[in-house]
């Protein structure tokens, strides 16, 4: 028990020592620094206990510093790099914005450089609103109506060629019947001077992007590459509006006609712009006139009318013949016509 005591107070008293020795030199390194102790002895003994901890302090300040310093700079980068995402989000929108302003303004400028040109027409710009839900029918609807003017018949037109006509006139809306639908049939020429061969471009069902150009006597003047324009015969489509070019040429089951396929100059799977004629100034074609008489060969004039207008009966026969065919195979493909749909209603329907 006496020696358990003895050592206790053995190590206290160690403690209490190496406590008085602690504060004996924590003392003379702080008067020291404090300039109390101007000794070279107590001068070099302090800075060389206190180098150890300043230097240690020093490290530690200056990896907090770097620490401190790296955080800040990731936080910054970071609120920067946000920045610039929304920045970068903002500037893509803007130029897709400003790209399809370009192209609308384009597609605008040429309309008005057409309307300026065809100084003959007077033009009514229209936005295509819609399309008939039925996959090969060709009828758009557009964003004019009798409130602009515009009324059934009208020939539709884009600075490029024919589109097609106004079928159904609403009060802020219309429909366009296409040249390339089966149900259309437009009156058109040959544009190449040396031949003028007359035809009729009508929709193709087994062709829907390339309408055909028929009616064409086997022997006529009709080639690859040749221009077709329209007619002006019928009312409907002012004379001299391009339809396209003939790509090929192939010969009827009967043996007598021909019919040409037509490249049209339009797209029709990218009309987004379009114009309508709502008057025309250009004077329509001249009716067909009898042959110049010979002395000789002459006849009469009333048997000779008579036989004009048997001619032009049988063309519209014929005509007739054609579009009840067209009626025909288009009830076999099993459309069915709906004509109490408002263009109001397919506008509607489209833009939902």
């Amino acid at each position: 028990m006496s020696n358990k005591v003895h050592k206790e107070k053995k190590t206290g008293k160690k403690i209490i020592a190496l406590i008085v020795v602690f504060i004996s030199v924590f003392c003379c390194v702080f008067f020291a620094t404090r300039g109390k102790f101007s000794t070279p002895l107590t001068n070099g003994a302090a800075m060389a206990i206190v180098a150890p901890f300043q230097r240690a302090f020093s490290w530690v300040g200056n990896k907090f510093a770097l620490v401190r310093d790296t955080v800040k700079e990731i936080s910054t980068l970071h609120e920067q790099n946000k920045q610039l995402r929304e920045e970068v989000e903002l500037l893509r929108a803007q130029n897709l914005t400003a790209s399809e302003y370009a192209s609308e303004n384009q597609r605008l400028r040429n309309l008005l450089g057409y309307k300026q040109a065809v100084t003959q027409f007077d033009l009514v710009a229209a936005s295509v609103i819609g399309r008939e839900s039925a996959s090969w029918s060709s009828v758009i609807v557009i964003n004019r109506g009798t409130l602009d003017g515009v009324a059934n018949n009208m020939a539709v037109v884009t600075e490029l060629g024919l589109v097609g006509h106004v079928k159904e006139a609403g009060l802020s809306s219309s429909k366009v019947q296409l040249l390339i639908d089966p149900r259309s049939s437009v009156g058109t020429l040959i544009q190449r001077p040396e031949s003028r061969v007359a035809g009729i471009v009508e929709g193709d069902i087994k062709n829907p992007s390339h309408p055909r150009m028929v009616n064409i006597p086997k022997d006529s003047d009709v080639k690859v590459d040749d221009m077709v324009v329209t007619s002006g015969f019928g009312g409907v489509y002012p004379k001299g509006l391009v339809v396209g070019k003939i790509v090929d040429i192939h010969n009827e089951e009967g043996g007598l006609l021909k019919y040409g396929v037509i490249d049209t100059s339009v797209d029709f799977q990218k009309l987004e712009d379009v114009a309508i004629i709502v008057a025309s100034r250009e004077a329509p074609p001249e009716p067909l006139q009898p042959p110049t008489q010979t002395p000789g060969t002459e006849t009469d004039p009333h048997e000779t009318a008579e036989k004009l207008q048997q001619a032009q009966q049988q063309i519209q026969d014929a005509q007739q013949q054609i579009q009840d065919a067209q009626q025909q195979q288009l009830q076999e493909a099993g459309y069915v016509a709906d004509d109490t749909q408002q263009p109001e209603d397919v506008a509607e329907e489209a833009t939902q």
